[in-house]
């Protein structure tokens, strides 16, 4: 039996407990679908840290986020949307924090990244190319 080519999870609580355990599903799919391990790992990390934003940026208390990831014949697409406004979160008192780089590591991650954000919400749209090594 193989693994559906779509991934769909909607209206899931944009909380810590939540949100692992979306990444968890996610990475699953992602391997089931035979994407290879290191393309995979980009694939989760980028989709967290636009899912971590949405938990730290979007409501001031959880709201709801959506993700929708598709295997494509030339790439893997992953879209996260959420329904709140931006705000910054309080500062973090740590002395070194990475507070403030999730953007520079999603875009790191991911082969191509769009962020669209209004008064309806942000919808982040990421892709990564599979190479012939990468590809199922």
């Amino acid at each position: 039996m193989t693994a559906p080519e779509e991934f769909h999870r909607h209206g899931v609580l944009a909380a810590p407990d939540t949100l692992r355990a979306l990444r968890h599903d996610l990475t699953a799919w992602v391997r089931a679908v035979g994407v290879d391990a290191a393309r995979a790992q980009d694939i989760v990390l980028a989709s967290y840290e636009a899912l971590a934003n949405v938990a730290d940026h979007a409501y001031e208390e959880a709201g709801l986020v959506d993700l929708d990831a598709k295997l494509l014949p030339d790439r893997v697409e992953v879209v996260i949307s959420d329904r709140g406004r931006w705000r910054t979160p309080a500062l973090d008192p740590r002395p070194v924090s990475l507070r403030g780089r999730g953007l520079l590591l999603l875009r790191a991650s991911a082969d191509r990244a769009d962020i669209e954000s209004g008064d309806s919400g942000t919808v982040v749209t990421l892709a990564w190319d599979l190479t012939p090594a990468a590809r199922p």
